[in-house]
């Protein structure tokens, strides 16, 4: 399918300003009626290949938007860039460099809040979203979508400062949750993965893990009324463990004012 009929038309009237979410849809806009058009030409050196096309509402002069085109084909898009009217702000690039990706922008500030990826071979079919940090303009976000384009695998959260994961959240083809990884921010190590039963709610397992070394600590099983059915902790912080219990042992017979005979 032809480039310029992928593209959204414009002009456009911002509904949404893009605060990035797991919504596949690009950032929601409300079409307004087409003016006449005014396209400047812009050529590379050798004067004979097109760089780019600019496209301009005629009546009140605002850029709509520009084309860029291939350098050694002038029929082939490279990418196409998409303005609002009246500010000139940038708001999305739609690019078809290798694969198709929609880059999509704040308009206050004109940085990067989301890219949507597509399949290599077929456009219309989404394979991630990358959410970024208006801050650091690093990823804080990537939601990984299964082969149909439209059901959720893993979401993949990021600490743009260090650029460590913190949370790796996997999901069934159902749409429940499976697990739910948490690292250390600073270091990146595992912290605690938790699994659940196939409602995407009831906590199944319990995966402790030290996070200063990723070293696993402790593993707790429940049954599907949230009751402990089996506990085990790794040799080396059984005693540990036996401290915590017996502090908390105290710390309930004190809060409960209980006292021995």
């Amino acid at each position: 399918m032809n480039a310029l009929i992928l593209a959204e038309k414009l002009p456009v009237k911002l509904v949404n300003k893009g605060k990035a979410d797991n919504n596949i849809a690009p950032v929601d806009i409300e079409k307004l009626p087409m003016p006449d058009i005014r396209k400047e030409i812009i050529y590379r050196r050798n004067k004979l290949s097109i760089d780019r096309i600019i496209e301009y509402d005629a009546s009140t002069g605002d850029k709509l938007r520009v084309v860029h085109y291939d350098y050694f084909n002038n029929e082939k898009i490279r990418a196409i860039d998409e303005f609002v009217p009246h500010t000139g702000q940038k708001f999305r690039t739609i690019n078809y460099i290798l694969y198709k990706s929609i880059d999509e922008f704040d308009v206050d500030s004109g940085k990067r809040i989301r890219t949507i990826n597509y399949d290599i071979r077929n456009e219309n079919r989404v394979t991630s979203i990358q959410e970024y940090d208006l801050e650091t303009g690093k990823i804080k976000k990537v939601t990984l979508y299964r082969r149909d384009g439209q059901t959720i695998s893993t979401i993949k959260e990021i600490n743009p400062k260090t650029e460590a994961v913190i949370r790796w959240t996997s999901f069934r083809e159902s749409q429940t949750v499976s697990s739910v990884s948490e690292y250390n921010s600073k270091n990146g190590k595992p912290a605690k993965t938790t699994y659940f039963y196939r409602d995407g709610k009831t906590v199944r397992e319990i995966h402790d893990y030290n996070p200063k070394n990723g070293e696993w600590k402790q593993f707790t099983r429940f049954d599907k009324h949230d009751k402990i059915i089996e506990t085990k902790v790794a040799p080396k912080y059984q005693s540990e463990q036996e401290k915590e219990n017996i502090a908390q042992l105290i710390d309930s017979l004190y809060n409960r004012n209980l006292r021995f005979e």
